[in-house]
């Protein structure tokens, strides 16, 4: 069976719980990067290009075991100011459209598409990784967890403003 390897070293199954958060996080990072192409705002490129470093240091979190020597040390942690970050980035695209109770039907342009496909993943993200919280009891990325939630909401807003 295929096997993969950590930053501590350690070996897991493909088809391990820590990898396939991996993943999602992953597939997250390249649509967000897809979404990003068809962006022609350089300030919602640098939204972007942050979100996507803050998802490189979610899969760091989520690869390194909290045993790893160091882990503490060489691993940024998302916190407080990361989550103010988004939130204030959202309210600011929310005051430039109106967010309707109905039902969306996507599609309105293709960046927009973009950003509903990235919500939709980052949504499984979220999915993934509260399993693994549970399961594992890896409390440590409960504030990863609140990223990509809050992460799935801004993405909801930023694709009715595109």
């Amino acid at each position: 069976m295929g096997k993969t390897s950590l930053a501590d070293g350690s070996r897991r199954r493909k088809d391990d719980l820590v990898i396939e958060v991996l993943g999602e996080i992953d597939e997250t990072h390249a649509f967000l990067g897809l979404l990003k192409s068809a962006l022609e705002n350089s300030s919602k490129r640098n939204e972007i290009e942050w979100i996507e470093h803050c998802l490189l240091t979610i899969g760091g979190m989520v690869a390194t075991a909290p045993t790893y020597p160091g882990a503490g040390k060489s691993i940024r942690v998302l916190g407080d100011a990361e989550l103010e970050k988004l939130e204030k980035w959202q309210m600011k695209h929310m005051k430039k459209t109106e967010i309707s109770a109905a039902f969306v039907i996507y599609g309105d342009s293709e960046a927009a598409a973009r950003a509903d496909v990235a919500r939709a993943v980052c949504r499984r993200a979220e999915r993934r990784l509260v399993t693994l919280i549970m399961n594992r009891g890896m409390t440590d990325l409960v504030s990863s967890q609140v990223f990509l939630n809050r992460l799935s909401d801004y993405l909801f807003v930023l694709a009715r403003t595109l």
